[in-house]
């Protein structure tokens, strides 16, 4: 009797320092993110901000307030997270980063909760420390855009889903499905985990337990809410993908080239690749194992053919976190119960080593944050301030200064109108995923007040301004030689150096006060 006690006391006293091991890696989560605090968010979340702003102030779903209404926001549901911000006077760049890091946190505890629950051993605890430790993660947390968010949803799903594959719980379903509704509507691609899990990781049903109507309603929900956000998009704006798909879209061997190189840049900034890999050689009988093997492999192959994108640490691949860090953690337990505890150790520190990789690229992402962004910011305030009001300012980056200045954006990607879906895309001059449509032409037929070219930054090494690829028509319409004269003038950085802002005035147009 004394020895059955002393077993149930060890059991507890493990369990115990489980807990507390997993509520330190949320922990740890919450510092990790917070130590990148103020080097985002991106420029692109600015544009979800501005379309809040004009949204709440009934300017329609449109960039310019009034303007014609086209989705440049692609996540309905991160615009509305953005909104409650907005309205209850919260500074988005506060509001959006806080969220990213609450969201850190819930990820880690939810792949922890659900390594615990399928992982037979001590090694359960690898999944939530690569989530703490993770910099993809962390950045992301204060990059914005609803990744992270993105991440917890799945994360929650996959943990919820987990826990009704093993027990049939209806409670369990219903978290899950909410989750999962919430990452469909965070993002579409969002629908491959919620498919994937419903196919390969449902409990199998007994005759004591069949799937009545309420569990079915539970299963499909996810994929109600994507049908009606696919409608809502048609009867809105007439297209059933989002408009950046449509804009930013190549040629599928074009894709692919982009997408081999993000894959590769992003194992070298945080090894995510390396850990949704893990997963194809995750093997058993297991339903979750499968699940979670199958789905880590949709995911490379899914982020391969979309190309990727421009932002560093990985941002298509780190809403499968949850995904990456199980393959990880179920391999290792096979490792653990087939080899000696010192190579199973070892093995061990093979996903924990990919993913420090990525602490090396932090220095050189955060200034280039700090470098952008505070830069784009300053210059959207000083067009406030002495632009005439009513103005309209031409620019690539349209996020952080479009926020900050408040006038009228002629966009010159297209992120935000439809002008250039028929453009073929430039892939000879430009080589930035997401920028191959362009038409300076269309551009200088809006007449811009102003034209900020190059991004409105002087090249440090060269002290001159080198014009993006994409803005080459620009250059070479006799319309920009004849109706626009270059001007500069000095700003005051947000770390309080000062800078020159180089840009172009129309004839007839007020060149910025204090202006060269």
């Amino acid at each position: 009797m004394g020895g059955e006690i002393d077993q149930e006391g060890a059991r507890d006293a493990k369990r115990s320092r489980t807990t507390q091991l997993l509520w330190l890696a949320v922990a740890v989560a919450v510092a990790h993110a917070a130590t990148l605090w103020g080097t985002g968010p991106v420029d692109d979340d600015y544009i979800v901000y501005r379309y809040a702003r004009n949204w709440l102030e009934g300017g329609g779903w449109a960039f310019n307030a009034g303007g014609p209404e086209v989705e440049g926001a692609t996540s309905p549901l991160w615009l509305l997270m953005t909104s409650i911000g907005v309205r209850l006077g919260v500074a988005p760049e506060v509001w959006t980063p806080l969220l990213g890091v609450l969201a850190s946190a819930v990820s880690t505890w939810a792949v922890g909760a659900c390594a615990l629950r399928v992982v037979g051993s001590r090694w359960a605890l690898v999944a939530p420390w690569l989530v703490a430790l993770s910099p993809a993660v962390a950045w992301h947390a204060n990059a914005g855009l609803g990744t992270v968010p993105l991440a917890a949803a799945i994360a929650v799903g996959v943990e919820r889903w987990t826990a009704w594959s093993v027990t049939g719980r209806r409670a369990c379903l219903a978290g899950g499905a909410v989750a999962l509704a919430a990452a469909c509507a965070l993002r579409a691609e969002a629908a491959v985990v919620w498919i994937g899990w419903l196919v390969l990781a449902r409990p199998e049903r007994t005759e004591e337990r069949r799937a009545g109507g309420a569990d079915l309603a539970w299963m499909v929900l996810p994929g109600i809410v994507l049908v009606a956000i696919t409608a809502w998009r048609w009867w809105t704006f007439g297209t059933l993908l989002p408009h950046a798909f449509h804009v930013k879209s190549l040629p599928l061997d074009a894709e692919l080239e982009y997408g081999s190189r993000y894959l590769i840049r992003a194992g070298s900034e945080g090894g995510l690749p390396y850990l949704l890999v893990l997963g194809a050689l995750v093997t058993g009988t297991s339903r979750v194992g499968k699940a979670v093997g199958t789905l880590a492999l949709v995911a490379l192959v899914q982020v391969l053919v979309v190309g990727g994108d421009w932002i560093v640490y990985g941002r298509f691949l780190v809403p499968y976190i949850a995904l990456a860090a199980l393959s990880a953690a179920l391999l290792v337990d096979r490792w653990h119960a087939t080899a000696t505890p010192q190579v199973a150790a070892l093995a061990a520190g093979i996903p924990f080593a990919v993913t420090l990789l990525g602490f090396a690229a932090r220095p050189q992402a955060a200034f280039e944050s700090r470098f952008f962004e505070d830069w784009w910011r300053a210059a959207g305030d000083a067009f406030r301030e002495r632009a005439p009001e009513g103005s309209s300012v031409a620019l690539s980056p349209i996020g952080a200064f479009g926020w900050r200045s408040e006038l009228e954006i002629v966009d010159v990607l297209g992120l935000t109108h439809r002008e250039l879906l028929d453009a073929e895309p430039d892939l000879e001059f430009v080589g930035v995923k997401g920028h191959h449509r362009h038409d300076g032409t269309w551009v200088l037929d809006q007449r811009p007040d102003y034209l900020i070219l190059g991004n409105g930054v002087i090249q440090p090494d060269t002290m001159q301004l080198a014009v993006n690829p994409w803005e080459r028509g620009i250059l070479l319409d006799p319309r920009f030689a004849r109706d626009y004269t270059s001007a500069e003038v000095e700003l005051e950085r947000e770390d309080g150096a000062r800078q020159t802002l180089p840009y172009f005035v129309r004839s007839g147009v007020e060149p910025l006060r204090w202006s060269r």
